[in-house]
């Protein structure tokens, strides 16, 4: 697998191939669900900037606001780090049209990116002695109550009995990519399969997954990207920690990394813009696509699929620890950061496993440790210079955000819009992003050109 073909797999793609046409709606879209704009255009007004301008880096302000221009992004926050260090942290655009600027402390929803902050979170109760990441799954699922709920004439896969904690943060569960991991998708409507009268929890996708998906390999030999995997996994962070994912995160994970409660943060499920819900940093989002979604609201499941899935069509709690996080690109470039550090937040043991490739890999003879990428972990890793770079893409059909690296340099960028169709938001401020660091690094005599997108 590439890195284009890898780093897409890990946007989490949460929508479907196309929109759905048949719907045949005109090319000026009339009744929009809300959530849903045409592409942004610029034009001559200038793309506003937040936070101060950082000698030496602009070329990072030139290509994000070019980019933004010719793509029709509406908003997005950029952080970069070097070693440690934070050394570029800005907003551009707008968190909410038609003039509410997105600061570098605006947060979104960042699909994928979830992944990391879930797995991190799991390596701190390892640290703490509550979790061993080589038990079984099943029993700690079964401490609060979950259990596999078959449906339909469907029986358990015998296999699943063979996960461990790491096959969900390696996604070698065997999982497939269409187990279920929200309320929601075009072909699987968790409440009505189980007959629930109520809004989707994860803990009834997470015992709908394990009840009705046969597995596609043998737990631990295989990479097999699939959402449900984190959502299972938050799960058991709330099994051993004796708190739900979001008291987790708000009092121990997001501390443990010298974070605010509003730089990472469980989005909440929202039936509008102006919901109480929202995070009070957390921007309004926008997605081009026409697709549209059940939604999650049982009252509204009648309706069919009228909702965009910003807004009451997309259960967000009900897939948290997958792609329900809400966070700050300067809060997930200083997780990154400390994973530089010499003194992280995690221990010795958990940095090692974040940087051991899973045997899966090591079994391959194509496989270099120390020059190609590997999935561990909820990270990208590669080995270049004799040191680790992180990377991982995340989106949904309104938001998406990027992990990379290159020339030294790792960056972040998260947004509050998705284009309809490839590329996606994620693989459009990666490429911009790559090359701009690429720039100021040839230009500061940086010997370390590690990354080119493809």
């Amino acid at each position: 697998m590439n890195r284009r073909d890898l780093l897409i797999g890990a946007a989490g793609l949460t929508m479907s191939s196309a929109a759905l046409q048949a719907l045949g709606e005109p090319e000026h879209l009339v009744g929009l669900p809300a959530g849903v704009i045409e592409p942004f255009k610029w034009s001559a007004e200038p793309v506003p900037m937040s936070g101060p301008a950082v000698p030496g880096m602009s070329a990072i302000d030139e290509a994000v606001t070019r980019t933004m221009r010719e793509t029709g992004i509406v908003g997005c926050g950029v952080s970069v780090a070097r070693d440690n260090q934070i050394m570029y942290s800005r907003g551009f655009g707008y968190a909410r049209l038609p003039r509410t600027p997105f600061l570098a402390c605006t947060a979104t929803r960042c699909g994928s990116l979830a992944k990391c902050i879930t797995a991190l979170s799991a390596l701190i109760l390892a640290d703490q002695g509550k979790l061993d990441l080589d038990a079984p799954i099943l029993p700690i699922l079964r401490e609060i109550g979950i259990v596999p709920a078959p449906v339909g004439g469907s029986l358990p896969d015998p296999r699943i009995n063979l996960i461990k904690v790491r096959d969900l943060m390696d996604h070698t569960s065997g999982l497939p990519r269409r187990a279920t991991y929200t309320a929601w998708r075009p072909d699987r409507d968790v409440a009505t399969l189980h007959r629930l009268n109520r809004e989707v929890t994860s803990f009834d996708v997470v015992r709908d997954a394990l009840g009705n998906m046969h597995l596609d390999s043998d737990p631990g030999t295989q990479f097999q990207y699939a959402n449900a995997n984190f959502v299972i996994l938050a799960r058991v962070i709330e099994a051993r920690s004796k708190k739900s994912l979001r008291d987790f995160l708000q009092r121990v994970a997001v501390p443990r990394f010298g974070l605010s409660a509003e730089d990472v943060y469980i989005s909440r499920n929202q039936v509008s813009p102006e919901s109480p819900l929202r995070g009070k940093n957390e921007a309004t989002y926008y997605q081009t696509s026409t697709e549209r979604y059940g939604s999650f609201l049982p009252a509204a499941r009648d309706k069919g699929q009228v909702y965009g899935e910003a807004y009451q069509g997309f259960s967000t709690e009900a897939s948290d620890g997958a792609a329900g996080i809400a966070c700050t690109a300067i809060g997930l470039a200083r997780i990154i950061a400390n994973l530089h550090s010499v003194t992280p937040a995690l221990s010795a043991r958990s940095i090692q496993e974040i940087l051991t490739s899973p045997a899966h890999y090591r079994s391959d003879p194509g496989f270099d440790p120390a020059s190609s990428e590997y999935y561990s972990k909820g990270l990208i890793v590669r080995y270049s210079g004799g040191r680790p770079w992180f990377s991982h893409g995340g989106m949904t059909n309104h938001c998406g955000g990027v992990i990379g690296y290159n020339a030294g340099y790792q960056f972040v960028a998260v947004s509050n819009w998705n284009n309809a169709q490839e590329p996606y938001v994620a693989q459009i401020m990666d490429r911009a992003l790559t090359e701009a660091v690429n720039t100021i690094g040839s230009a500061g005599g940086s010997v370390l050109i590690t990354r080119s997108v493809r």
